[in-house]
């Protein structure tokens, strides 16, 4: 037996770096051209197919033609939701193409007891897949921190088996990593022989119960720190169980960090164009400046003649100038290195229900306007949009004031049970779970 394992794709990410965005679906593509290649039996994609719930259609038309060039070769695809393609209450664009026999979603399940019961999934080849979606704010973490899974029925299951999740695991996040909604290890069914994760963006390989626990990274890259950590991207062949890492390269990256420390304005503006004169070799270029400038202010450096000097033999440029500061300018530190960092505290603290929330509306209302397009259709489609993700915010407000609620009862009357009340508070939903049957 032989699959493929591949997480966190994104597609549709990098909507103002159009290059980057084909680089992102050229690394897709190539991934699926060499499963055909390697004529694995089926593809496992553990989550964030898409970097939203509904993303572009013209990438989403190129990315369904080569997963049905790939189904009519007869090999199978199996996926989960992601955090950023689950749609919680609403139907995603997931369930779209599940229902059209793209791919086949994996989250199955029943309710028993006021419980979760996964319903695995069986291959013709003969193994049994079970799969646990990622939630918008990482919302599954609470099913597993209260005990809402019954893995019993999976201990009944023999033959070989695969786990697929999209969450993070205590024991391998990496310490950079700010994501503080995670899971002990323990707290996945042993007996599995691959558990195949998504999520994390960085390539980990792990032993779990005598399995090997493997995240994969993101394809290509989500973010702009994706991609400033230069890391090696692929995905996983796997065969009878043992894993092989599959480089996928689809665009050279070339990274520079310039610091101004001890530099004018003038002589830095000098150094950054000297340097994008020179032949870039059709690469992705990332250019960090950094430093306190000894004469001058930051608004006197072009840096959109930078830009474009770079792009003359560049694919594109990424020129990051949030650690550059004036002797002369009074601003505060910055709380980031990049817009994308900024970003990432603003949200971290504005968050009450998960940085997701602030961050997916935040993406809806920074939409522009087409062209010719009606006042009264763009403000349509924009709420549109931003519906799902309110009403996702409502459902984990409604969840966290539930256990509020429930924790102070407890509280108050340790000796005493809790009411029925507040167990009926705590229910599984399944609009919170998704739609998975």
């Amino acid at each position: 037996m032989k699959f493929a394992h591949i997480a966190d794709a994104h597609l549709g990410a990098f909507t103002k770096n159009p290059a980057l965005a084909e680089c992102n679906l050229n690394a897709f593509i190539k991934a699926m051209e060499k499963c055909m290649e390697e004529k694995v039996d089926f593809i496992i994609i553990a989550g964030d197919l898409f970097h939203n719930p509904v993303p572009d259609m013209s990438m989403v038309n190129r990315a369904v033609e080569v997963m049905r060039r790939v189904r009519d070769l007869g090999i199978r695809i199996y996926v989960v939701y992601g955090s950023h393609d689950f749609s919680g209450g609403t139907t995603s664009l997931l369930d779209v193409l599940s229902s059209a026999g793209v791919f086949v979603k994996v989250v199955k399940y029943e309710i028993r007891d006021n419980r979760v019961v996964l319903i695995p999934v069986e291959d013709p080849a003969g193994v049994k897949i079970v799969g646990i979606p990622g939630l918008t704010a990482s919302r599954e973490v609470r099913y597993f921190e209260e005990g809402m899974f019954d893995f019993e029925n999976l201990k009944k299951v023999h033959g070989p088996k695969i786990f697929v999740f999209h969450t993070t695991v205590m024991e391998v996040k990496p310490p950079h990593i700010k994501d503080t909604q995670a899971v002990p290890v323990s707290s996945f069914p042993r007996g599995f022989d691959y558990y195949a994760g998504g999520h994390l963006h960085e390539r980990i390989e792990y032993m779990y119960s005598g399995a090997p626990l493997v995240y994969p990274g993101a394809l290509f890259g989500a973010t702009y720190n994706d991609l400033d950590e230069g890391q090696e991207r692929g995905f996983y062949i796997v065969e009878d169980f043992k894993p092989r890492y599959i480089p996928v390269k689809v665009c050279g990256l070339e990274k520079k960090v310039v610091h101004a420390d001890g530099l004018s304005a003038r002589e830095l503006y000098e150094k950054l164009e000297k340097y994008a004169m020179q032949d870039h070799g059709d690469k992705v270029v990332i250019i960090k400046v950094k430093g306190t400038l000894l004469s001058g202010r930051v608004s006197d450096i072009d840096f959109h003649k930078i830009r474009e000097l770079v792009k003359r033999s560049a694919r594109d440029v990424l020129l990051n100038t949030y650690g550059l500061k004036s002797q002369k300018s009074i601003e505060h530190s910055a709380v980031g290195e990049s817009v994308e960092e900024i970003e990432n505290t603003v949200f971290s603290e504005i968050a009450d229900y998960g940085e997701n929330f602030p961050r997916r509306l935040f993406e809806v209302l920074r939409q522009e306007k087409k062209e010719g397009e009606r006042k009264a259709d763009f403000e349509q489609r924009i709420w549109k949009s931003a519906q799902p993700v309110i009403m996702d915010a409502i459902s984990a407000m409604t969840e966290k004031n539930n256990r509020v609620r429930v924790d102070t009862e407890k509280r108050e009357n340790p000796k005493s049970k809790v009411s029925k009340k507040s167990q009926s508070r705590k229910k599984v939903s399944l609009f919170d779970f998704g739609d998975g049957l």
